[in-house]
Parts: structure tokens; C-alpha cells; sequence
């Protein structure tokens, strides 16, 4: 059986876990933009570009949640995420240079999964605030509900990309 953490180690996990999911908020903005750059004009780009603001929002609210707990930002982390979401624009999808209706659906999969994990950052975040004053309860109640509906949102896009790009798969 292993010991419980300690107060400091509990401090520098937690410091650890804000980090990553403030790099992976950055590599979030950066899908968000590339995706309502390319489906601009269309249903979708007019989505996208309410979500892509609201992730701007999420990524300032948790950067005054880090700053209020004194968790500074990981540059290499940061630098990380940056080479992660270009790498993944390497990825084949069967067209070398215009944008294909697979890689929307695998760029708004991408999205949701980004937004599920930063739901549960804000729901992990609700669930220190007792003992916490730096973390506002109702504000993270605000975030969690939000992830909810840019997830929602993006769902319905989701099933209507997939449908445009797989009609004819049967």
C-alpha cells in the first residue's frame, strides 16, 4: 500500500495537472482556429467561431485559476503542445492538399475530446474548491456547464460532418 501524498506533494501533482491541461488549452485554441478557418462561411465555421471564443475565455479563466493558487505556466509544456497540433496536421487524409470532409470529422472529434477533458478539469477543480478559497464554486459550475454545451454544440456538427463525408460508405 502506498503512502497518501502530502500536503506539498498534493500541491506539486495538482501543479503538474493545471500545467498540462493549460498546454493542452493552448493546443485546443489552435485546432479551433485552424478548423473554423477552414469551414469558414459555413454552419459550422459560424459554431466554431462562438467556441474558439469561448475556449480564449477558458484558457484566461484557468490561467487567474493557476495564478491565484501560484502555478506558473511550463514553457516546454506550452512549446510541446504547439508541436502536437502541428504534427497532427500531418496526418493522411487521402488528399495532399485541400481540406477533406474526413478531416473535419477527425478535427471536430479532436475538439470534444479536448473539451471533454477540460470539463473534467473544471468538475476535478469543483471538487478541491471546499478547501480552497482561490477556487469559486459557482464560476466553476459556470465552466462546467459551458464544456457541456461547446460539447453538445459540436456533437450536432459532428453527426452532420460525419454524414457528409461517409454518405456513400456502406
Amino acid at each position: 500500500m502506498t503512502d497518501l501524498p502530502t500536503a506539498k506533494d498534493s500541491d506539486t501533482l495538482l501543479a503538474i495537472y493545471l500545467r498540462d491541461h493549460r498546454a493542452g488549452a493552448e493546443a485546443g485554441l489552435a485546432l479551433a482556429g485552424r478548423c473554423r478557418r477552414a469551414n469558414e462561411g459555413t454552419q459550422l465555421g459560424g459554431v466554431l467561431a462562438g467556441i474558439e471564443t469561448e475556449i480564449a475565455e477558458d484558457r484566461a479563466e484557468l490561467a487567474g485559476i493557476m495564478e491565484r493558487l501560484g502555478v506558473g505556466e511550463s514553457q516546454l509544456k506550452k512549446i510541446g503542445a504547439k508541436a502536437a497540433e502541428v504534427l497532427a496536421r500531418l496526418k493522411s487524409n487521402g488528399r495532399i492538399w485541400p481540406y477533406s470532409p474526413s478531416s473535419r470529422v477527425l478535427e471536430l472529434e479532436g475538439l470534444m475530446a479536448g473539451i471533454d477533458a477540460k470539463r473534467n478539469l473544471w468538475s476535478c477543480l469543483r471538487t478541491l474548491a471546499q478547501p480552497r478559497a482561490e477556487l469559486d464554486v459557482p464560476v466553476l459550475d459556470g465552466l462546467i456547464a459551458r464544456a457541456t454545451s461547446q460539447h453538445e454544440r459540436l456533437a450536432a456538427e459532428h453527426h452532420h460532418a460525419v454524414a457528409a463525408a461517409f454518405a456513400g460508405a456502406n
